[in-house]
């Protein structure tokens, strides 16, 4: 789901169901407690998609309800052209530990593009991939690299050899650092910078 008046893209459905004509989908979001702490809850969306496909009409719940329809659209999806890589090109693998013994994996799948750098988010223990960060910034003579992906904030800084990323997660109510490895065999690993 994308979101311009709250600046966000490609945030997955938790979870949703379709038979045909109805369809119904969960999303995640959050709300404030008195102590400044946020408590994540669930919105649904449950709609009647039209015979022919072309729209659906349905109702929007999160904190009361609202009546929402969408249209199909025809749009063309802009792929960016290669560019050649940065040193954070890659795939990157990470590991979130919240305590308790849960712990939550992120793939991030980097790579440089005639339009900048551009990120990828799979996190297969919340059963989404491909995840478009919404905003890349980086510098190489530094190593520091920042990936927006929905409401989540990853910065950090690679290792000197350019096998790891040391970064810290920022989500609205949470913190954590992960530590992201380079993954081997998936694309060509640069030259680490001196």
């Amino acid at each position: 789901m994308d979101n311009s008046d709250q600046g966000f893209s490609g945030q997955p459905a938790i979870g949703g169901s379709f038979d045909g004509s109805h369809l119904a989908l969960q999303f995640f979001y959050w709300t404030p407690k008195g102590n400044g702490d946020l408590v994540e809850k669930v919105s649904s969306y449950e709609a009647t998609v039209s015979a022919s496909g072309a729209e659906m009409k349905g109702v929007w719940k999160e904190e009361g309800s609202w009546p929402l329809s969408f249209k199909r659209l025809t749009w063309q999806a802009k792929n960016p052209k290669p560019a050649p890589p940065t040193i954070f090109d890659g795939d990157w693998a990470g590991i979130e530990d919240e305590g308790g013994g849960l712990k939550i994996h992120f793939i991030f799948h980097i790579s440089n593009t005639e339009d900048g750098l551009m990120a990828l988010l799979d996190c297969p223990d919340e059963k989404f991939e491909g995840a478009l960060a919404s905003k890349v910034t980086f510098n190489q003579k530094s190593r520091k690299i920042s990936i927006t992906v929905l409401r989540s904030v990853f910065a950090g800084k690679m290792s000197v050899d350019g096998k790891s990323l040391d970064t810290s997660m920022t989500e609205p109510g949470y913190h954590f650092r992960i530590h992201f490895d380079r993954m081997a065999g998936k694309k060509t690993e640069p030259n680490a910078l001196p």
